[in-house]
């Protein structure tokens, strides 16, 4: 492949954050508070108690390497690959929840860079910084920084196959075809729904070669897409075996128009965007710079937001595949915050501008920061130990969908996931796991696993979510059959009650 003459990035000119004699203000400020809020949003929740999803984490990786790449493909339905990089950290630096999540900071950390380098690259400059406050604040992405799940080294994938396709369309050499192909691929072995981002990419390599804006022969782009088409195969295989899991992958929730809003655009940047105009008064106006942007850039950042919204919720409306979580759509985040970062770039003068991106960090940090993740198992587990024994049966509520399933209680290998809570949290006594739903589908085994408990104690704590139906059904169970309870704590989601046999 021969090198182009001119790039795009070459053509565009060198940007402006603002007048000349705030310069020296402006971009510490824009690195300040993104520093700031990655302190306070992706830091801070990292030695916090692990939630239900970390906890399987824990359980993949607690075994040997082989056992982690059978319960991640068998178990869990993912690919291994993050799995593998969890069980080397707890290796190398132990299994405190820091060493977990710390892949997932680094990888988030890492994938803010690339961002940089992508808005830099269509956009400007100051356009790239502002990209880095957005991808601090974005909900799912705050989210995943400090997650030991798979979701930031998936992202970290899709937004380094972008730069990785910009970069081979730019300079059309070999090396980075062959970085491309493998990025994409390995986009899709970290997470089968990221490799969607490949579509976009292969789009916008179309566009490039259509408006002669790269050296790259369209030969050249057949060749690449066939290239990630075969390593991808092993990929579409698993994703065909994982189809008869079906159930697994519906997550309760409604399509609705204030869903979408919601989940696509943080009420912190509708909320900055009000305040921060009011705020910035008569001085504010607008100076869109989306029509600096080449056509091909438009359709990569647009394409990469809009498909995998597309899809996911083509899904939702017509099959039982509900994936309407955050976590599903960082796919999509890195568009969606360069976009944004776009729209906050049309603000000016940078005063204006600084205002809206302050008020931006502050809503967002009051919507988001928290000291936990999701519910504190760990003072949950801290009580549970101030008030049983070893000779006490702990009751605890499983998080996980695969509980509903009466045969995960009796497979040696898959029931170590329904008490990976107390695994990682020990508690005295024998634990006895309950369904994650208490529901005419699942109260006889909630009933059964409960018989099971009185028939082995006299002493009996249970673990239950705070607020639900277990609550008051399980204390007039076990009354009808002889005990008392008694509350002990609520702690941050979950609910402690102690009870004991009635003498006779």
């Amino acid at each position: 492949m021969s090198e182009p003459t001119v790039t795009l990035g070459e053509r565009r000119a060198a940007p402006t954050t603002g007048t000349a004699d705030d310069e020296s203000f402006h971009v510490p400020f824009l690195w300040t508070i993104a520093g700031l809020a990655a302190a306070v949003l992706w830091v801070r929740p990292m030695a916090s108690s692990l939630w239900t999803d970390e906890l399987g984490t824990w359980w993949v990786i607690s075994g040997s390497a082989r056992d982690t790449v059978t319960r991640a493909e068998a178990v869990q339905g993912q690919s291994p690959f993050y799995y593998l990089v969890a069980w080397a950290a707890r290796h190398v630096v132990g299994r405190s929840e820091i060493a977990l999540r710390l892949p997932s900071l680094l990888f988030c950390v890492l994938a803010a860079f690339l961002v940089f380098r992508i808005a830099k690259r269509l956009v400007d400059v100051e356009t790239a910084r502002i990209a880095v406050i957005a991808f601090v604040v974005w909900p799912p992405i705050a989210f995943a920084a400090s997650d030991a799940r798979p979701y930031a080294l998936a992202t970290l994938m899709a937004v380094a196959s972008t730069w990785a396709v910009i970069e081979w369309l730019d300079h059309a050499r070999i090396g980075w075809a062959l970085a491309y192909v493998a990025l994409a691929a390995g986009t899709s072995v970290v997470h089968p729904l990221f490799g969607l981002v490949v579509i976009p990419q292969l789009v916008y390599a179309v566009v490039r070669i259509r408006d002669r804006s790269t050296a790259v022969r369209p030969r050249d782009a057949v060749l690449v897409a066939i290239g990630i088409a075969v390593l991808t195969v092993p990929v579409g295989l698993e994703v065909l075996s994982l189809w008869r899991r079906q159930q697994d992958w519906s997550i309760p929730g409604n399509v609705t128009v204030a869903w979408m809003v919601v989940i696509l655009i943080p009420p912190a940047l509708i909320g900055a965007a009000i305040v921060g105009g009011l705020l910035a008064g008569r001085s504010l106006r607008l100076e869109p710079r989306a029509a600096s942007m080449d056509r091909s850039g438009a359709v990569l950042l647009l394409g990469w937001f809009l498909l995998p919204v597309g899809v996911l919720l083509l899904l939702a409306l017509v099959s039982s595949i509900k994936l309407l979580e955050g976590r599903y759509l960082l796919m999509a985040a890195p568009a969606a915050v360069i976009l944004a970062a776009i729209a906050i770039r049309s603000v000016e003068p940078a005063r204006a501008r600084r205002i809206v991106l302050l008020v931006f960090v502050i809503l967002s940090i009051l919507d988001l920061a928290s000291p936990v993740k999701s519910g504190d198992f760990r003072a949950a587990a801290d009580v549970v130990r101030s008030v049983a024994d070893d000779r006490s049966v702990v009751l605890v509520r499983s998080g996980f969908q695969e509980s509903v399933q009466p045969d995960w209680y009796t497979d040696p290998t898959r029931r170590g996931l329904l008490t990976a809570a107390t695994d990682y949290y020990p508690v005295p006594g024998a634990v006895v796991p309950l369904p994650a739903n208490l529901d005419p589908t699942t109260i006889d085994l909630a009933r059964a696993q409960i018989d099971r408990a009185m028939a082995a104690t006299d002493r009996i704590v249970a673990i239950t979510l705070t607020g639900s139906p277990y609550g008051p059904w399980m204390e007039q169970y076990l009354q009808d059959h002889g005990w008392t309870g008694t509350p002990v704590a609520d702690v941050n989601l979950f609910t402690i009650t102690r009870f004991q046999r009635d003498p006779r």
